[in-house]
């Protein structure tokens, strides 16, 4: 299996070459007007090849993985495989008068592109994950946390910071420790990117904690659910996310909390911070499209 890695998923190029993945080549460049192009650097006739490429803010993301997978299959690749570490705009799920459903527009296009098998890690919404077709595989980096934590210091509970987030929270726990408890705080959003914590089921009292999302972006979530968490006399506590967008300085703010770290995994390029543990996901790309040769 060749991958060919759009810009958005550039750096996963040295995990996947220092565990034997092969990486393809593919130079982007820009005409005199801005328009873009892509000239493919080898020979895929026939070959097994996955695009992989993140859906980031910025359009041009989008543009580049279905270019990429246009490119090989007009160039005869057999087969081509779509790997999604990140499918961005899957909050933006629901059709409301006067908006659009984003995410939903998204994974029509991406299925529409017809790839033998579609992969996404850890998607924010099932609408978004529906409209990507029947061809869809979802993984977790649920297991590579779990192996991460379980080389330190037992925890007590795991915390969902909210009640979207408690199949989450209680698969993790499972992954530890059959006696590991669950807590869930009930949050409220009073307006979009903004939360607030209400009330927590569960006891944390002088207990070590974690704190489990998928995605973590300006931090609001984590930084109410801290607080109350500390508020009922919660011990250690670490948060982890499979995604770290950390939306303007989210991550200073989150690092500043009485916390031992942040955990998330590189499905996004992450700065090199003293508490912040990234987690390299090349293993669980090269799995995934090894299953669809």
């Amino acid at each position: 299996m060749i991958h060919f890695l759009t810009e958005s998923a550039a750096h996963f190029r040295r995990g996947l070459i220092q565990r034997g993945g092969a990486v393809g080549s593919v130079r982007p460049s820009a005409l005199a007007d801005g328009e873009r192009s892509y000239r493919l650097l080898e020979d895929v006739t026939r070959a097994p090849v996955t695009v992989v490429g993140s859906i980031l803010p910025a359009p041009e993301s989008l543009f580049d993985v279905m270019a990429y997978f246009r490119l090989l299959r007009e160039n005869r690749a057999r087969f081509p495989n779509l790997c999604i570490p990140y499918l961005g705009y899957a909050r933006q799920d629901i059709q409301t008068p006067g908006e659009v459903a984003l995410g939903v527009m998204i994974g029509e296009c991406l299925r529409n592109l017809n790839a033998a098998a579609i992969h996404v890690i850890d998607p924010h919404s099932p609408r978004a994950t529906d409209a990507l077709g029947p061809g869809v595989t979802i993984s977790s980096a649920l297991p590579f946390i779990a192996e991460t934590l379980r080389k330190g210091e037992p925890f007590d509970v795991v915390v969902a910071p909210d009640r979207g987030a408690t199949a989450r929270a209680q698969a993790l726990a499972s992954m530890l420790s059959p006696e590991m408890g669950v807590a869930v705080i009930d949050k409220i959003r009073p307006k979009p990117n903004t939360a607030t914590a209400q009330q927590l089921e569960g006891d944390v009292k002088h207990k070590r904690v974690i704190l489990i999302d998928d995605m973590i972006d300006t931090g609001g979530t984590v930084i109410a659910a801290v607080k109350r968490l500390k508020d009922a006399g919660a011990g250690d506590i670490l948060v982890a996310a499979t995604h770290g967008v950390f939306s303007g300085h989210a991550l200073e703010k989150i690092l500043k909390l009485p916390i031992e770290g942040v955990i998330v995994t590189n499905t996004l390029p992450q700065p090199r911070e003293d508490r912040l543990h990234v987690l390299d996901l090349s293993t669980l790309i090269l799995h995934q499209s090894d299953q669809k040769i």
